[in-house]
Order: structure tokens, then C-alpha cells, then sequence
């Protein structure tokens, strides 16, 4: 018998979306991005105890921010969606370029769910911080920006493609281990089997320690720490690297 081209992904019996469950923690799923997530992330990326360990997002982080980011989500993740649709009576399960879940979201007695967080991968666009990379050629400054062309340009499934992890989770729910099973459930059920993905590169703030945890938790090992890699919100930052090499 065939398998479904959206296993493991289990599907809500009332709503029909598509969802993974943590094993350890029975109350929290992961799921699509909804468009319905727009009014509720800029609370959560203002919180203080945030937003202070992310890079990317703006700050404040206003409604027009989130309208952009999450609508550009929900794109991304129908495209992953028509393809496995696409995909469906093949003989072999189809390897994608992302994961279709990556929304943490808490279940409420009642049935209702809150958004919690965000664990989302992406291929590596720079690889100034790839294995080997090291600023002590003429070509440094050329050579990650090829090899970031590169990594784009490699098809889904290629296991040479260098990929990395983002997340955040809410203050409310931090220190539960909740991110730590939430990258264990899309790495090893989805990242690995479903993107063919074989090469990770993890960043954390040095003083990010629970992040980094995370990190080693699921199989990254530390590599170096790169002294003020970064300039985020005005401060100067070092950085962790971690890496991670699947085997199988």
C-alpha cells in the first residue's frame, strides 16, 4: 500500500490541518502557518525576553510587519502543499525543499489552540560561517557568496545543501523543554526523511545559553565561537556555531 506523500503529518478530524505531535508533550503541535497568526505574532516578538535573542524580525514589530511575513508564509507553505498533493500515488515519497509545519501551538482544554512559537529551516543563502570557511584567502570575499549561489541552486533533496535553524518560543512556555521536542519531531520526522537534509550549521548568541542547549540536545556539536559577528538592535554580538552531520 501506498503511502500518503504528507506522512508522517497527521490531520485534524474538524478542520483538516495538517499537524506533527510532540511525544513528550501531548498539548502542543506544530502546524501550518494560518493567516489568522497575523494579529498575535507581534505580541509575541515584542516580548522583551524575545526579541532579545532575535536578529531578523524588526523591532517594535508592528501589524504591517506581520501581515507581510505571514502571508508570504502561508504562500510558501501551499506551494510545499501542491506539490506533495502533486506528489500523491507515487511509488516513493517526494523530498521537498521545506517543511509545511513549523507553527508551535499549545492545546487548550476546550479545543481552541494558542500560537506559542517558531521553528522554521532554510537553506544557508551566505557561507561565511560554513564548515571550513575561513577568512584567510584573497577570495574570502567572493567565495561565501558563491558558495551561498550554489547552495540555493542545488536541487531539493541534494545532500550537499547546507542548511540552518530558526525558532523562538514565548517566555510563558520557556525552560519546559518544548523547543528542544519541537526540533527533535521536524528534524527527525520531517527535516531528515522528507528534505533529504544531511548538513545543518546552528547560530546562538553566546549568552543564549537555553538556545544553545537546544542545540545539543538534537545532535549539533559545537564548533566555535565567531567574536562579533553580528550587530543586531544596536549591540555587537559573538556568535556560536554548531554543526550537525546526518548519517544513515
Amino acid at each position: 500500500m501506498l503511502q500518503s506523500q504528507f506522512h508522517p503529518l497527521k490531520t485534524n478530524a474538524s478542520t483538516g490541518e495538517l499537524y506533527l505531535p510532540l511525544e513528550y508533550h501531548p498539548n502542543i503541535i506544530l502546524t501550518t502557518p494560518r493567516l489568522s497568526d497575523i494579529p498575535k505574532l507581534p505580541d509575541l516578538l515584542n516580548d522583551p525576553g524575545v526579541c532579545i535573542w532575535l536578529r531578523g524580525p524588526p523591532y517594535p514589530y508592528e501589524i504591517e510587519h506581520s501581515e507581510e511575513w505571514v502571508t508570504k508564509l502561508v504562500e510558501e507553505t501551499e506551494e510545499i502543499l501542491q506539490e506533495l498533493k502533486d506528489a500523491e500515488g507515487n511509488d516513493t515519497l517526494k523530498l521537498v525543499g521545506g517543511s509545511p509545519v513549523r507553527c508551535i501551538r499549545e492545546i487548550k482544554e476546550d479545543g481552541t489552540d494558542v500560537l506559542i512559537g517558531d521553528i522554521h529551516l532554510r537553506r544557508c543563502e551566505t557561507m561565511e560561517l560554513a564548515p571550513g570557511m575561513k577568512n584567510d584567502s584573497e577570495s574570502w570575499e567572493d567565495s561565501p557568496k558563491l558558495l551561498g549561489v550554489a547552495n540555493m541552486r542545488r536541487e531539493n533533496g541534494d545532500p550537499e545543501i547546507l542548511w540552518s535553524v530558526g525558532y523562538f518560543l514565548a517566555t510563558s512556555h520557556s525552560g519546559q523543554g518544548i523547543m528542544t521536542s519541537a526540533f527533535k519531531a521536524i528534524l527527525e520526522q520531517w527535516a531528515i526523511p522528507r528534505m533529504g537534509i544531511r548538513r545543518m550549521i546552528g547560530e546562538t548568541y553566546a549568552e543564549n545559553f537555553g538556545s544553545q542547549r537546544v542545540l545539543e540536545k538534537n545532535g549539533f556539536v559545537f564548533r566555535e565561537i565567531v567574536k562579533e559577528h553580528l550587530e543586531a538592535k544596536g549591540k555587537k554580538h559573538d556568535i556560536c556555531v554548531f554543526d550537525l552531520n546526518v548519517s544513515l
